[in-house]
């Protein structure tokens, strides 16, 4: 009887379970290997062989996709070297100095009127999400789709037709969760009032993020990947059985794959309180991966480039910033400023006197609070006229902590009066904080 053997290995690189997938394919073809359970947590695989195992041709193998057989004492120490002082100052040093260059950058630019003035702190715009999609895609879910993707589909052939079905798949699966996410979301800010919960969290989610792309903390460490795992797991043992014809499918279970921005942006998408808006928004960001799903072939140099390297971490200094942002959203609700708001976005509107009131009024429209910068006198009643346009979204509920607001607008007109005792401001936001205004009292 043949004798068969067990050895655990360390494989550097693995990140999620489809990584699990592609290490256990690569092993298995090994002729005389019998089993392999690989485990991306762990970044461990175990292997069950006769005779001898000649890791040096796996690693031949794995070493085109980003894996490599390692020492795990060697690894150990080499993160202690990392994430001790001197590597974590260094770090923060670095990150701090792309903050500057990119803030010099922008400044520059606007300077010179190369781009418009941006008021980064509203509402994420279509294009921003599909660039957000587009960074995902050649750093979180390259390690987790394109994963997946080369260990089925991939693996057997790189026939473009397959990959675009990839892609289709991801993105109608991306609408479709969106979409749902925008039901959930009107729940819970209307019924729940957790908008502001919301926006706290993908503040975290982008924060944290941008983190773990600096190698600061790690995010898979903070974020419990269980749930997502067993459910991509048993969809996906199901499917792969016959890649070729399940490349729309697995496409589709990719929404369930850890990934960092992309979780970032579901929580976004929820916090949109609109089923359709936040369909798009999430068949957006799909669409922003699908080019290096594409191209996946060809990426695998410029994933181990120095200068892709560096553009990541350029790229975790701004994602960082926008969590910082959100975080701000947040602090604003309450009437706190960190210093990243511009105050008034547009003109002045002073309040007009009718039968002893002052009258302001404010339409609601989908990009937020149209005027959203009123000015009104102390000790005199004022009767706030906000026509709702357009709420069907985050900006349809109406937060202002103050007078103690805090409900979902009606189509119409929605008539609010206070008379302001002290001099000041009232800030008003949607649930989330993400459109904002305030009305200034004066003496």
């Amino acid at each position: 009887m043949t004798k068969i053997s067990k050895k655990t290995i360390y494989i550097k690189g693995m990140h999620c379970p489809s990584c699990e997938i592609l290490i256990t394919d690569k092993f298995e073809e090994m002729p005389n290997v019998t089993t392999v359970s690989s485990n991306f947590q762990k970044q461990e695989a175990e292997v069950y062989f006769t005779g001898h195992l000649d890791q040096e041709i796996v690693n031949k193998k794995i070493q085109p996709y980003g894996y490599e057989i390692g020492d795990k004492n060697e690894e150990l120490r080499m993160k202690n070297e990392e994430f001790g002082k001197e590597g974590m100052l260094k770090k923060i040093i670095e990150s701090f100095l792309i903050a500057v260059g990119l803030g010099l950058i922008y400044l520059i630019a606007k300077e010179i009127k190369i781009i418009p003035d941006i008021n980064i702190t509203g509402n994420l715009n279509l294009l921003t999400v599909l660039f957000l999609g587009l960074v995902a895609s050649i750093s979180t879910c390259m390690a987790t789709s394109g994963a997946l993707f080369l260990s089925t589909i991939g693996k057997k052939t790189n026939n473009l037709k397959q990959a675009i079905y990839f892609s289709l798949g991801r993105i109608i699966s991306y609408a479709i969760f969106g979409f749902i996410a925008g039901l959930v979301g009107s729940v819970i800010i209307t019924n729940f009032k957790f908008g502001t919960g919301l926006t706290l969290l993908a503040a975290v989610f982008m924060i944290l993020l941008g983190l773990d792309m600096l190698k600061i903390l790690s995010f898979a460490s903070i974020i419990p990947y269980g749930a997502t795992s067993n459910i991509f797991r048993k969809l996906e043992n199901k499917l792969i059985k016959d890649p070729h014809k399940s490349a729309f499918f697995l496409g589709m279970i990719t929404y369930f794959l850890p990934c960092g921005f992309t979780q970032a942006t579901q929580v976004y998408a929820l916090g949109l309180a609109s089923p359709w808006q936040s369909a798009l928004t999430m068949a957006v960001f799909a669409l922003g991966t699908a080019p290096a799903i594409l191209l996946i072939g060809h990426l695998k140099g410029l994933l181990k480039s120095t200068i892709y390297q560096y553009f990541m971490k350029v790229i975790a200094v701004g994602v960082l910033i926008l969590g910082l942002y959100y975080a701000n959203n947040f602090l604003s609700i309450y009437g706190i400023n960190l210093g990243f708001n511009r105050g008034n976005t547009g003109a002045t509107v002073n309040a007009r006197i009718e039968n002893g009131k002052q009258i302001i009024n404010m339409d609601v429209v989908v990009s937020g609070y149209v005027p959203n910068y009123f000015t009104v006198k102390k000790g005199i009643p004022v009767k706030w006229i906000v026509n709702g346009k357009n709420v069907f979204g985050c900006q349809g509920y109406f937060v202002v902590p103050k007078l103690g607001i805090s409900k979902a607008l009606a189509e119409g007109d929605n008539i609010f009066e206070f008379t302001p005792i002290d001099a000041g401001f009232i800030n008003f936001s949607c649930g989330m904080g993400m459109y904002r205004g305030r009305i200034e009292v004066v003496d």
